[in-house]
């Protein structure tokens, strides 16, 4: 099972950034909040919730950050941005989007 992750501020709907990890599974992504030993928060998302993924515009960006937005059936939207920049959410976008198309090739 592949897994990687990636130090992350996110955002569901309009509600507050958040700071944490993102956790790219084989059937799930999943937030975790919290430092080492001790998660205060974790949330998993399946892969089959999402409806559509891309890169962010500049309005809809966290702190003008290069942002992912992943849209959800039925759920809030959910913005992600990594902390390291540019190339890690390419590669976040692109990993969610090939989850997408292998869905709908199935």
């Amino acid at each position: 099972m592949f897994q990687r992750s990636y130090a992350v501020l996110w955002r569901e709907g309009d509600g507050p950034v958040c700071a944490g990890m993102l956790v790219l599974g084989s059937s799930s992504l999943r937030l975790e909040t919290g430092t080492g030993r001790t998660r205060a928060t974790s949330m998993v998302f399946r892969y089959a919730e999402l409806a559509t993924v891309a890169s962010a515009a500049p309005v809809d960006r966290i702190r003008s950050r290069p942002t992912a937005i992943l849209e959800r059936r039925g759920r809030d939207r959910l913005t992600i941005t990594p902390v390291d920049g540019f190339g890690s959410v390419r590669e976040i976008v692109e990993r969610l989007a090939a989850e997408l198309t292998f869905r709908i090739e199935r």
